[in-house]
């Protein structure tokens, strides 16, 4: 082999190594770097009980959160009037009020007799009341400073609730997200009929994704239209992070237990970061 063919062939080799090596850098950086933004689950749920507008508007008002969530239902019972969209995580409201009754069986008569009795400092709220959703939205719009409502739907609702909770949101920022594949593709519809897809960001919430399906999974989020897959922060790792990147989804985890697992999932370029009481 002549001088300068092994010459080339080095100088080839450099340039490859120094190009891996620039590749790794800005990989590490971008992840090092980017913020995630962070979303208060259930409102700031470790200082006033969860789901309630104290925990709500304590959210709103700290700039370190993106979103605030809050979990709503839509009353089966309330037969007049608008839709009912109530909030609480548990179908059953025996946890939070101490009485056995379905929230989904609750009106608007009967919603002053059920008080909030358990959570975070519920001794310092008095007289907590299950909020609506729209007293749900005007805490947080009055509040945020900068924080976007996230509304997570329990269930699919019918089709007067999601025009209801529309009219509700109107042309504001909101996130909607769900475990309900349909109903987030419900919110998608809609949104884009309304001409507000720009304003709702959809997540599609996930227990758990087996690795083999990551990339149809990703794959049917972004035919359906959905911005974003939402995974049990336990189920995510950076390759997990990558697919759906490449796909053009981002990615939420949630329920993340601490800060230092927080710093974890940011590094691996999770996009939200759902959590109670950390916050960015």
């Amino acid at each position: 082999m002549s001088r300068s063919i092994s010459k080339m062939i080095s100088i080839s080799v450099i340039i490859c190594l120094a190009l891996s090596v620039f590749a790794f850098s800005a990989e590490s950086s971008y992840a090092a770097s980017k913020q995630p933004g962070y979303i208060a689950h259930r409102g700031w749920s470790t200082k006033a009980p969860e789901n309630s507008l104290p925990a709500l508007k304590l959210a709103a008002r700290n700039k370190g959160f993106y979103g605030v969530e809050f979990d709503i239902w839509e009353s089966s019972a309330q037969k007049k009037g608008d839709p009912l969209l109530l909030v609480m995580h548990d179908e059953n409201i025996r946890r939070m009020c101490g009485v056995n009754k379905n929230i989904r069986k609750i009106t608007r008569k009967s919603l002053g007799r059920y008080t909030i009795k358990s959570g975070s400092h519920v001794g310092r709220y008095k007289g907590l009341k299950i909020p609506t959703a729209e007293q749900a939205l005007d805490t947080i719009w009055k509040n945020s400073k900068g924080a976007i409502p996230v509304i997570e739907l329990k269930h699919r609702m019918s089709g007067k609730a999601m025009r209801h909770l529309f009219d509700l949101i109107g042309d504001n920022k909101v996130a909607i997200i769900s475990f309900e594949y349909k109903a987030v593709t419900d919110a998608v519809k809609m949104a884009k009929n309304r001409g507000v897809s720009e304003n709702v960001q959809t997540m599609f919430l996930l227990d758990n994704l087996s690795p083999g399906k990551n990339k149809s999974t990703a794959l049917r989020l972004k035919k359906a239209g959905i911005d974003c897959v939402s995974i049990k922060y336990t189920h995510v790792t950076k390759k997990t992070v990558k697919v759906f990147h490449k796909r053009g989804i981002e990615v939420c985890t949630w329920t993340v237990p601490n800060k230092k697992t927080a710093r974890k999932l940011a590094r691996m370029g999770a996009d939200y970061i759902t959590a109670n009481g950390v916050v960015g």
